[in-house]
């Protein structure tokens, strides 16, 4: 493993299989449709995009579970960037020679740590708060979304595999204390109740027909 002080301040540490996979991944700029499409899934993970499923899930009646999603989202932002600081793990377009940038800036637009991936944290929570709350086309769908969202960090240039594995690990683990949590904690339950509530008050209610 290597260990380097950078001027920065962050440090450079991976495992060897940790470039020679991101090598295999980064291919940023060789293909159009491959750059788009991977845009897509990388914005995907962004958080007012994620949060964004907030209103599909409440106009379906999952009130409870888009207040879990909004509160899960926001715990698990919070936790990765402590991490990140923590941990102050350098990226590899910031130290690797050659990576493969869809623009010139794309690194330097990242304002923080690499490790773990904030990205691959917050859409593998929300996929595995959806895969305890719904049936299997819900849980298939959501995972293909989260391992395509860490996979494109990879491949535009601005993470180790490692920051995206480590990512997952941390959104599944938050998200499956986060329910255990939820489902015994009566206080956290009232809140929902009463946030829940006082919104569909306030909402125009929906014609029988609708």
């Amino acid at each position: 493993m290597l260990a380097l002080p950078l001027a920065t301040g962050s440090a450079v540490w991976y495992p060897g299989w940790d470039e020679s996979l991101f090598r295999t991944l980064n291919l940023a700029g060789t293909n159009p449709v491959l750059d788009l499409l991977m845009v897509f899934f990388t914005d995907l993970a962004l958080p007012y995009v994620l949060a964004l499923l907030v209103l599909p899930l409440w106009w379906r009646g999952h009130r409870e579970q888009a207040f879990d999603l909004l509160v899960l989202l926001a715990v698990v932002i919070v936790i990765t960037e402590v991490l990140k600081y923590a941990f102050d793990r350098a990226r590899p377009c910031d130290v690797l020679p050659n990576v493969n940038l869809l623009t010139p800036n794309a690194c330097a637009l990242e304002g923080d740590p690499s490790f773990p991936s904030g990205h691959a944290s917050r859409i593998f929570a929300v996929a595995a708060l959806l895969a305890v709350y719904f049936r299997w086309p819900v849980k298939a769908s959501a995972a293909f979304f989260a391992v395509m969202a860490g996979i494109s960090r990879i491949y535009v240039g601005v993470h180790w595999p490692s920051d995206v594995l480590a990512g997952a690990v941390v959104g599944i683990a938050l998200a499956l204390a986060f329910v255990a949590v939820a489902r015994k904690w009566k206080a956290y339950q009232r809140l929902r109740t009463w946030f829940v509530e006082g919104v569909s008050r306030r909402l125009p209610k929906r014609s029988p027909g609708a």
